[in-house]
């Protein structure tokens, strides 16, 4: 634990760094600082500070710049500041005025994140399985398919495109979707039982049976799928890393969902920021701010991503900020 004095020249330093992006030098502190002591005196406190793993001097004739230990001595000890009042009115009108279906709504809340933070974003949804099914469609694409379209309570929309062996007419279809119907609506998204199935083929004739049953494996195949990620700002990240291999490989990183999944520490339930070595990717030049919001039971994420040096006052408030109100809107 730092005391008074090396924390706030410790909390100057970051911050100024944050700002420049260059190395911070005791005379910038003295001069962009409310501390009442000597140039000498903090330049004492920064030999301390580096000698303990706080802070480093990148070459001879610089000042210092912070290590992953300093800014995680400054992220734990921050206080984030409020959004512009701007920011604050643009979220607050979002959700005010936003009446779309979930994913739509995530997608959109992923830019307008960005947007307001300055930096790329991502929402996570809340995962599919365990969902109640509101609402299960089958539609005539083709004689031989036809298109599975799942609602749940939530408002999460997917689709399947069910190819058959055989062909079958409208008619068929529409049979099909009300036995389907009386098996999976009003239940959780989740494989139906073996009864049910078997009930399904007995009661039901050849063509239609077999498309119910084509669309209670498809049923069982959206359960499993993988949750829904949006990323928003992603034409910001070149004003933030200029080195190009560096972005390459972040954004090869954002493509993948798996990644992205637990760059974003999806099983925490508070806002965490990860930066640097302690970032799954091992990314070192990286951080990332997130936090969980509510969506009727289901736990889904909003985050932030940026370098290092990324603004964390300004990045964790529009984070808690979106996640609540995003939460409040689902219901959660």
């Amino acid at each position: 634990m730092l005391d008074e004095r090396k924390a706030a020249i410790l909390a100057a330093l970051v911050e100024e760094h944050i700002h420049t992006g260059e190395p911070v030098s005791s005379r910038t502190i003295l001069d962009h600082s409310p501390l009442h002591c000597s140039s000498a005196t903090i330049r004492n406190e920064m030999v301390v500070l580096e000698h303990e793993g706080y802070i480093v001097k990148p070459h001879t004739s610089a000042g210092r710049v912070p290590t992953d230990r300093g800014y995680r001595y400054y992220i734990d000890h921050l206080s984030a500041g409020p959004l512009r009042r701007s920011g604050h009115a643009r979220v607050e009108q979002f959700f005010a005025t936003i009446h779309l279906e979930l994913d739509r709504m995530l997608k959109q809340t992923s830019e307008l994140l960005a947007d307001v933070a300055h930096y790329p974003s991502v929402v996570v949804g809340p995962p599919v399985q365990g969902q109640t099914l509101r609402d299960a469609h089958l539609l005539p694409v083709s004689p031989d398919s036809v298109l599975l379209v799942l609602v749940t309570e939530r408002g999460r929309v997917t689709q399947s495109l069910l190819r058959l062996g055989t062909p079958v007419t409208p008619s068929e279809v529409s049979g099909a979707e009300r036995a389907l119907g009386e098996l999976v609506s009003g239940r959780a998204l989740e494989f139906p039982s073996t009864e049910e199935g078997d009930r399904t083929n007995l009661d039901l004739p050849s063509p239609v049976a077999d498309l119910v049953g084509r669309a209670l494996q498809a049923v069982a195949e959206a359960a499993r799928a993988d949750r829904p990620v949006f990323l928003g700002g992603t034409s910001l990240m070149t004003t933030l890393w200029e080195d190009l291999a560096k972005l390459h490989r972040i954004l090869a990183l954002l493509e993948r969902e798996a990644s992205v999944l637990q760059l974003v520490d999806d099983s925490s339930q508070h806002t965490t920021v990860r930066l640097g070595m302690e970032v799954p990717a091992g990314e070192e030049d990286l951080a990332v701010v997130s936090a969980p919001y509510e969506a009727a039971g289901a736990t889904g994420r909003v985050g932030l991503f940026g370098p290092r040096r990324m603004d964390y006052r300004r990045a964790i408030k529009a984070v808690e900020e979106v996640s609540d109100a995003l939460g409040d809107t689902l219901g959660g």
